[in-house]
């Protein structure tokens, strides 16, 4: 019986591809261009042996793994995927391996954070919320770490989050609305900023916000939502929901209590997700550049992994609002 063979190694690449074994690790970690001959060369030689880099072994020389984590809540929520997919391309541009953790799949959010910063990874991407305790746990976490939500986080990316809700909630004043609900969630990232700014909107033109509370940030939930907001008493001439996905089933489901949008009452949104042009009626939502913002995040925590300056937040992160005919004005 013959002995495994052992693991394919930098200078058997280098070795078939005729470089030296620092132009492969450089090839591998994105930090030169080569020629297109020999990185055409370098490629091959990887496939050919079957290298694999080793993270653990690449830790212990460099003191770093090549390797950061980004936390979501969902995958399969249309926004968190669009920062994700920005994340992602921004790693692979920069020579960095993505792990992705999904705290919607664990029972405790705590300690699956506690797993992920025993992890050997250079760094971390918040796009979850995350309880109290495990903002103590990432206290004494001593690596960059970067959070698309919270804009008081010691490193945050500019989500705009205040400014996107404040924007949506100008604009149905704008269209004579006084009665206007909202519909907060705090398992939705970025919640609390988007409470404060839709309130701030409203208090400047000496309003009250009607806040409603749900469980979890989905269709679903806005859907059990409309029957005790739409039909009670006192029916809100707009609403406004913290993300589009809410808006989607309280949406559905005014229709089948016999309600027309926006006739009976205007509905819209923030985060713009795909759907929201296709729904009936079209959306009105507020455009966050999820995916723009995502590679932001990455590249900001790259530059702090490497002691760099931080890039300038690109100007199309700027919130924008999308009308479309889900929202109509006040008669």
């Amino acid at each position: 019986m013959s002995a495994p063979k052992s693991p394919a190694t930098l200078r058997d690449v280098a070795e078939l591809a005729g470089v030296s074994t620092a132009a492969v690790s450089k090839y591998i970690n994105g930090k030169q261009r080569f020629t297109p001959a020999v990185e055409q060369r370098i490629a091959t030689a990887i496939e050919q042996v079957d290298y694999r880099s080793n993270l653990a072994a690449r830790s212990m020389v460099t003191g770093r793994s090549g390797a950061v984590a980004a936390l979501v809540y969902g995958v399969e929520n249309p926004h968190t995927a669009a920062v994700i997919k920005g994340a992602s391309r921004a790693a692979t541009a920069l020579g960095y391996d993505l792990l992705f953790v999904d705290l919607l799949q664990s029972e405790s959010p705590e300690r699956e954070l506690a797993r992920v910063t025993g992890m050997q990874v250079d760094g971390l991407v918040l796009a979850a919320k995350l309880p109290p305790a495990a903002h103590k746990i990432l206290s004494g976490y001593g690596r960059p770490f970067v959070d698309v939500n919270r804009s008081h986080a010691p490193s945050h990316a500019p989500g705009n989050e205040e400014q996107a809700a404040a924007m949506l909630g100008r604009y149905l004043l704008s269209l004579g609305h006084r009665e206007i609900a909202y519909v907060a969630c705090e398992a939705q990232p970025g919640n609390a900023e988007r409470l404060l700014g839709m309130r701030r909107a409203l208090q400047a033109a000496g309003i009250e916000l009607e806040v409603h509370q749900v469980a979890s940030p989905t269709a679903e939930a806005g859907a059990r939502l409309a029957s005790s907001l739409l039909l009670g008493q006192r029916r809100p001439q707009a609403v406004a929901t913290c993300n589009d996905l809410i808006a989607m089933g309280l949406m559905n489901e005014a229709r089948h209590l016999g309600l027309a949008v926006p006739q009976d009452v205007s509905i819209a949104g923030i985060e713009n997700m795909p759907f929201a042009r296709f729904l009936s009626p079209p959306l009105t939502s507020v455009e966050l550049h999820a995916d723009a913002l995502g590679e932001w995040a990455l590249r900001h925590l790259v530059a702090s992994i490497d002691g760099e300056e931080a890039p300038a937040p690109a100007h199309e992160l700027t919130p924008r609002l999308v009308v479309r005919g889900s929202t109509r004005a006040a008669t």
